[in-house]
Protein backbone atom coordinates (compact mmCIF):
# COMPACT_ATOMS: atom_id res chain seq x y z
CA UNK A 1 0.00 0.00 0.00
CA UNK A 2 1.58 3.70 -1.02
CA UNK A 3 1.12 6.04 2.08
CA UNK A 4 0.85 9.58 0.63
CA UNK A 5 1.60 11.48 3.58
CA UNK A 6 5.00 13.20 3.32
CA UNK A 7 6.02 13.19 6.79
CA UNK A 8 5.95 10.55 9.46
CA UNK A 9 2.92 10.60 11.75
CA UNK A 10 2.88 10.00 15.47
CA UNK A 11 -0.10 9.24 17.46
CA UNK A 12 -1.11 10.30 20.64
CA UNK A 13 -1.92 8.09 22.87
CA UNK A 14 -5.03 8.87 25.19
CA UNK A 15 -4.59 6.86 28.01
CA UNK A 16 -1.95 6.33 30.75
CA UNK A 17 -1.05 9.84 32.89
CA UNK A 18 -2.51 13.16 31.17
CA UNK A 19 0.20 15.11 33.25
CA UNK A 20 2.93 14.09 30.55
CA UNK A 21 0.66 15.16 27.89
CA UNK A 22 0.98 18.32 26.31
CA UNK A 23 -1.85 20.62 26.20
CA UNK A 24 -2.66 22.39 22.98
CA UNK A 25 -4.41 25.22 22.58
CA UNK A 26 -5.74 26.69 19.01
CA UNK A 27 -6.08 30.43 19.93
CA UNK A 28 -7.61 30.36 23.77
CA UNK A 29 -9.56 27.27 23.24
CA UNK A 30 -7.80 23.64 24.65
CA UNK A 31 -8.01 21.18 22.14
CA UNK A 32 -7.29 17.51 22.42
CA UNK A 33 -3.87 16.27 20.18
CA UNK A 34 -4.83 12.93 18.25
CA UNK A 35 -1.70 12.87 16.20
CA UNK A 36 1.39 15.22 14.69
CA UNK A 37 3.79 14.90 12.19
CA UNK A 38 6.52 17.49 11.48
CA UNK A 39 4.35 18.87 8.90
CA UNK A 40 0.84 19.32 10.96
CA UNK A 41 -1.35 18.13 14.08
CA UNK A 42 -4.21 16.48 14.43
CA UNK A 43 -7.08 17.56 17.13
CA UNK A 44 -10.51 17.84 18.13
CA UNK A 45 -12.32 20.32 19.45
CA UNK A 46 -15.57 21.06 21.05
CA UNK A 47 -16.20 23.61 19.25
CA UNK A 48 -15.44 24.56 14.95
CA UNK A 49 -12.30 26.71 14.80
CA UNK A 50 -12.08 29.94 12.35
CA UNK A 51 -11.01 29.02 8.69
CA UNK A 52 -7.60 29.89 7.75
CA UNK A 53 -4.55 31.20 9.33
CA UNK A 54 -4.58 30.25 12.95
CA UNK A 55 -1.91 30.52 16.28
CA UNK A 56 -1.37 27.25 17.79
CA UNK A 57 0.55 27.35 21.32
CA UNK A 58 1.45 24.08 22.73
CA UNK A 59 2.42 23.69 26.49
CA UNK A 60 4.81 21.12 27.38
CA UNK A 61 3.70 21.15 31.64
CA UNK A 62 7.37 22.21 33.26
CA UNK A 63 9.16 22.37 30.17
CA UNK A 64 8.15 24.95 28.35
CA UNK A 65 5.60 25.53 25.37
CA UNK A 66 6.38 26.41 21.65
CA UNK A 67 4.31 28.90 20.05
CA UNK A 68 3.32 28.82 16.10
CA UNK A 69 0.89 30.09 13.23
CA UNK A 70 -0.98 27.59 11.05
CA UNK A 71 -3.45 27.17 8.95
CA UNK A 72 -6.64 24.70 8.93
CA UNK A 73 -6.53 22.23 6.05
CA UNK A 74 -9.94 20.27 6.86
CA UNK A 75 -12.66 20.15 9.20
CA UNK A 76 -15.07 17.29 9.76
CA UNK A 77 -17.67 16.77 12.10
CA UNK A 78 -17.07 14.02 14.36
CA UNK A 79 -20.09 13.32 16.63
CA UNK A 80 -20.63 16.14 19.00
CA UNK A 81 -16.83 17.12 18.30
CA UNK A 82 -14.64 18.45 15.72
CA UNK A 83 -11.79 17.17 14.13
CA UNK A 84 -9.12 19.93 12.84
CA UNK A 85 -6.42 19.28 10.66
CA UNK A 86 -3.51 21.80 10.96
CA UNK A 87 -0.50 22.79 8.43
CA UNK A 88 2.39 24.31 9.44
CA UNK A 89 5.11 23.26 6.95
CA UNK A 90 3.77 26.28 4.51
CA UNK A 91 4.47 28.49 7.17
CA UNK A 92 7.91 27.56 8.17
CA UNK A 93 8.70 26.33 4.88
CA UNK A 94 9.11 22.40 5.51
CA UNK A 95 9.96 22.04 1.92
CA UNK A 96 13.74 22.02 2.70
CA UNK A 97 13.54 19.05 4.87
Amino acid sequence: MNNPRRYQRYTVSQSGNTSDQPEVFIGNKLVRLVDFSVGGFYVVSESRPPQGEINISVKFGNSGNVDMVGRIVRVKREGDMWGIAIDVSKTYNLDTL
